[in-house]
């Protein structure tokens, strides 16, 4: 007896037809074997994905996701509000994947389809920002910026690199903004080049300075960047992976929050999920074990942990 009676496949509809022909070959065959019913659905659009979830999402026991980190948002977007949302799994197919990795999701196609079919399932928080929804991130200042200086042209050839390029112009760039925000009940203000608010623990591939397993515990992490540069990146870069994070220095601010709500001075673009398309005020809540995702197996020091 298969796993699944019925799964819809989201995949992208607009990319190259044989590099998509040869994707979905491997992995066809590993989810064929584990669904009585296998529905392919290739968008057509941008909003596409969020729509069809949104529409046909509850019909399914399971949605499964072919893509980066935008097609994740925009399904989580579509699946959010419905009263009952299917096991959901991911098979990394984007530039960065980083929420597909904060789940310990092979980044392996094949390997990703084969955790479809033996993979355990937890309920995921994801995080309601005004009418939208976020998995991994929202940022503004200099996330922000880096995204929407990302050329397209240069993305489809360098992939990742070219965030780490556009990334590295925008510190150069950074500009200074006021805002103002009540984290839990606590009132901050300070000027910053960016804030950031993990729900996941990648961002451009990179591990960020958070405790191994922090996707399903009921909180974000806020990061306040007050002071852009090398020195910035350097302490971000020392503190990778060890779940700490050298705040004495002042320039990084840390917060853990339930609820935050944030404006600014002037009003900053939002990047979600690596998604540019709103702008600050914000109002941020926690929507815990929202979503059930199919997940990778913890590390063996984690366990020990």
């Amino acid at each position: 007896m298969n796993r699944y009676k019925n799964a819809l496949l989201i995949y992208n509809g607009k990319a190259g037809q044989e590099d998509m022909d040869a994707t979905l070959g491997n992995c066809i065959g590993e989810l064929s074997s584990c669904c009585d019913e296998l529905t392919l659905y290739g968008t057509k659009d941008k909003s596409d994905a969020e729509r069809v979830c949104r529409e046909k999402g509850g019909s399914y026991d399971l949605l499964i996701i072919l893509g980066g980190d935008g097609t994740v948002h925009e399904c989580i977007n579509g699946l959010a509000e419905l009263p009952v949302r299917p096991k959901t799994a991911i098979l990394p197919a984007g530039t960065c994947n980083d929420f597909s990795r904060s789940l310990r999701i092979p980044q392996d196609i094949k390997q990703a389809a084969q955790l479809v079919k033996h993979g355990a399932t937890e309920d995921i928080d994801i995080v309601k920002a005004n009418d939208r929804y976020f998995s991994n991130f929202w940022g503004i200042g200099i996330i922000a910026d880096a995204s929407r200086n990302v050329n397209k042209a240069v993305k489809g050839v360098f992939g990742k690199l070219s965030y780490y390029l556009s990334a590295f112009q925008t510190l150069q760039e950074a500009k200074v903004f006021t805002f103002q925000a009540e984290i839990d009940g606590q009132a901050v203000e300070e000027e910053a080049v960016m804030v950031f608010v993990a729900n996941g623990r990648f961002i451009g591939t990179s591990e960020l300075p958070l405790p191994p397993q922090k996707y399903n515990d009921g909180f974000v992490d806020i990061f306040i960047i007050k002071e852009a540069g090398f020195k910035l990146l350097k302490e971000l870069l020392a503190a990778k992976g060890t779940g700490k994070l050298n705040e004495k220095s002042g320039d990084i601010l840390h917060f853990q929050a339930q609820s935050a709500s944030i404006s600014t001075s002037p009003n900053q673009n939002i990047d979600m999920d690596g998604e540019v398309y709103t702008e600050t005020p914000t109002r941020m809540e926690i929507m815990k074990h929202h979503i059930p995702f199919i997940v990778g197996e913890e590390e063996k020091k984690d366990r020990a942990e």
